[in-house]
């Protein structure tokens, strides 16, 4: 009998109690602690004994999920997950449980002015490339009865969700492991999609699409095992296709890239059914049905909207332009992010290492775990789970060149929205993986030490299964390595100087401001600020169906000249908190100083006409020669 008896229950039960009672505290104390203005770190600005009660929290659920145990039906395992995924939770939460006014910068601004518009009837969603984010959104605020901008990101936190449970429902389908499906979910919180470079835990249709993809790859793994010759009619098939039908809605983009991977599962299909008509993969229901549906759900939708041909146009010429020159820089758009962290002070391989460690781990598990699934026959898990392994390399696989057309793209940087589709695929891969490593320990703690299935199972020529001596799940070092990579990744979830990036929140003060300013503007005059933020932000207040390009950038050189004789009309000119923190605190005056931006205070024909604390708004006066 193990050491570790049933006995052990009541006490990892207390501990347990204590770690929801920790999350509790943190969440009251968050609540507790609004924000008061803008916040360059979400991290440096929220109470650190709400920290304090997460991190202790998170180790409490990581040693009961993976501590030694002669049984793997021990309840506690099912709680200790429970309590991780609401330790991640919470803290992905923070922003609304500290009273932020919205979470979100650039296209995050643009999805609330299309949700504001579909609210109020200025904008119809059948006129939006994809409006699955704004729709939902207009309904959960209905629904629920809180403004958009929370509305907006209950859907991000929704997609979270969905992310987590089908990544652990695709693991359990694959190998009906307890063991491995604990594994994938703490595999799932660590969010290795969400990497805040084109991917982000912000209200970003193409974000949420990726991550509602985990249920895509869970009906994909349950139509294989469905009745051959009725799939197309069964209720997975349908569900397949209905989710296929969210899918476009959400992002069109991401089913582009989902076909490419299943066109790629499909080639597998026909060359093993090709090879051999009785093994692992021939026996399992083809998607060829599938997969021509989806070729022609995204068709249809695409006809009707000219901009998704024509970037593919766009960027399938950039990798012509590319080869043919034998020029241009490759990830331009990282390049360029490189170069300025580089100027501040940074290292691109700190930067490196502090935005991808989870997913170099787990990169590298999914391609050792790869190899094995193609190369490895003596393993009994790995025979178990090659038929989905194979599946998801091929998948991999047909998403490399994706990623390189976007790569060799001028000044793109959609190739983070390839590599966070592929972070799904990881993620599955990895805990397979992970899982894999797990069945070794116990066979190696088994008396016969024969080989074992990740639920400590031991198999026999049979195929019966026989419980070994040893513990099934004793690997304490489990719980350190997640707990290490969930923190590296929990503390790069959101943007902050920690990544060398600002806070993309936006404050009561700052968002009032604008709504007041474009409320009482004279429809003739112009907006001038820094780094296109006018633009966005009447995109958000005035919900424009098609994004504003009427405002400009200044640059740094006009600010500290004369402002009112660089235009030969009246401007408006806004500067708010947000632009002094993340220019001078994050940026560290790398495009504008702190002098830059005070110069204007002491420039003539410039008058202050709007302030409320965080937001300036000046009228530059038009000082040309009247004609």
């Amino acid at each position: 009998m193990s050491s570790h008896s049933a006995a052990d229950d009541p006490f990892q039960k207390l501990v347990l109690s204590v770690g929801f009672l920790a999350v509790a505290a943190s969440a009251f104390l968050a609540r507790e602690s609004p924000a008061t203005g803008y916040e360059l770190s979400i991290y440096t600005m929220t109470p650190m004994a709400v920290w304090a009660g997460l991190l202790f929290a998170l180790a409490v659920a990581l040693a009961v999920a993976f501590v030694p145990t002669a049984s793997e039906r021990s309840p506690v395992r099912s709680l200790a997950v429970g309590l991780g995924g609401l330790v991640v939770f919470t803290f992905a939460s923070t922003p609304i449980l500290r009273g932020y006014r919205y979470m979100g910068q650039h296209d995050a601004l643009t999805h609330l002015g299309w949700a504001r518009g579909i609210s109020e009837g200025t904008v119809s969603p059948f006129d939006l490339f994809y409006p699955g984010i704004h729709t939902v959104s207009v309904l959960v605020s209905s629904v629920l009865e809180v403004p958009l901008e929370r509305g907006l990101f209950v859907v991000v936190l929704v997609s979270m969700l969905v992310f987590w449970t089908f990544i652990s429902l695709t693991v359990w389908t694959i190998t009906e492991s307890r063991v491995a499906t604990i594994v994938a979910a703490f595999s799932a919180f660590l969010l290795l999609p969400v990497t805040t470079l084109s991917m982000y835990l912000t209200p970003h249709a193409m974000s949420q699409a990726v991550l509602f993809s985990a249920l895509l790859c869970y009906l994909f793994v349950s139509y294989l095992r469905t009745d051959r010759d009725r799939a197309a009619v069964t209720g997975v098939g349908a569900a397949f296709a209905i989710a296929g039908i969210a899918a476009v809605i959400y992002h069109p983009q991401l089913l582009a890239h989902l076909i490419a991977a299943f066109v790629a599962v499909c080639v597998v299909q026909f060359l093993a059914r090709r090879v051999s008509r009785a093994g692992p993969i021939a026996d399992q229901t083809p998607m060829y049905g599938q997969v021509l549906f989806l070729i022609g759900l995204f068709l249809v939708w695409t006809a009707n909207h000219g901009f998704f041909s024509d970037t593919i146009s766009y960027f399938l010429a950039s990798v012509v332009e590319f080869v043919r020159s034998g020029g241009g820089t490759p990830g331009g758009s990282a390049q360029t992010q490189g170069e300025s962290v580089a100027a501040i002070g940074g290292s691109i391989l700190e930067l490196f290492f502090r935005l991808f460690t989870p997913q170099l781990v787990f990169s590298i598990l999914a391609g050792l775990f790869g190899l094995a699934a193609l190369f490895v026959t003596r393993s009994v898990w790995v025979r178990r789970v090659r038929p989905e392994s194979v599946y998801f390399v091929a998948g991999l696989v047909a998403l490399v060149p994706v990623f390189f057309m976007y790569f060799f793209a001028s000044g793109s940087s959609m190739y983070f929205r390839v590599f966070g589709l592929m972070m799904v695929f990881i993620t599955i891969l990895g805990a397979l993986a992970i899982a894999g490593i797990g069945a070794r320990l116990s066979s190696a703690g088994s008396t016969d030490g024969s080989s074992g299935g990740a639920d400590g199972s031991s198999s026999t020529s049979g195929g019966s299964r026989e419980k070994p001596n040893g513990p099934i799940v004793g690997h304490p070092a489990f719980a350190l390595v997640f707990a290490l990579l969930l923190v590296l990744s929990l503390v790069a979830i959101f943007p902050s100087p920690y990544t060398y990036a600002p806070s993309p929140h936006v404050s009561e003060t700052t968002m009032s401001g604008y709504e007041t300013a474009f409320a009482s503007q004279d429809e003739e005059v112009d907006y001038l600020g820094l780094r296109d933020g006018p633009n966005r932000f009447d995109d958000a207040v005035n919900g424009n169906e098609q994004r504003s390009h009427y405002h400009f950038n200044v640059d740094a050189a006009t600010l500290r000249g004369d402002v009112s004789s660089e235009y030969d009309e009246d401007r408006y000119l806004v500067l708010t908190e947000m632009d002094y923190e993340r220019e001078v605190s994050a940026y560290h005056g790398l495009r504008y100083t702190e002098g830059d931006l005070a110069a204007v205070e002491s420039q003539p024909n410039v008058d202050r006409i709007q302030s409320n604390g965080e937001f300036d708004r000046y009228y530059v006066h038009d000082t040309s020669p009247d004609v």
